[in-house]
């Protein structure tokens, strides 16, 4: 593989986890589901698995979708390559803040999006998708949870 395929690689993953922040962003639910294949994985907090696309979009959407307005940032881009697959991962930092009775309450966390990606006919694509919290201030109330275990 030649440096410029591989450099065009790493644009379009780092690119990946760009639609994905946007996609939460705008609640953008057809655009969150492209991002996927029809099995991936996902940890989410360290303690909810969710596996398949439809339960993983399913499983962001409601989560995101109680809240009234969020804003990721991801930064420390770092992919591994191995053929046509890769371990990549970023550092995101997310703000929510609640709506209706919840209004008042906010979420925020400094946290990572490890995942597994792989070369498709459409582009890369996430195949496992964690994301663990390193720090949470607020409350995960404005989600509709209890506080992590």
């Amino acid at each position: 593989m030649t440096d410029t395929v591989r450099i065009e690689d790493r644009l379009e993953i780092l690119d990946l986890f760009n639609q994905y922040a946007d996609a939460l962003d705008f609640k953008d639910w057809d655009r969150l589901e492209d991002l996927f294949i029809p099995d991936a994985k996902s940890l989410w907090f360290e303690q909810y698995q969710v596996d398949g696309r439809e339960q993983v979009i399913a499983f962001i959407r409601d989560l995101v979708g109680k809240v009234g307005r969020t804003h990721h940032m991801v930064s420390n881009f770092r992919v591994a390559f191995d053929g046509d697959t890769a371990e990549a991962s970023v550092r995101v930092k997310a703000y929510h803040v609640g709506a209706g009775d919840k209004a008042d309450l906010f979420e925020e966390s400094l946290g990572g999006f490890d995942t597994s990606v792989v070369r498709t006919a459409d582009g890369w694509r996430f195949t496992r998708f964690d994301e663990p919290l390193f720090i949470m201030r607020g409350t995960q109330e404005v989600f509709g949870l209890g506080e992590p275990a």
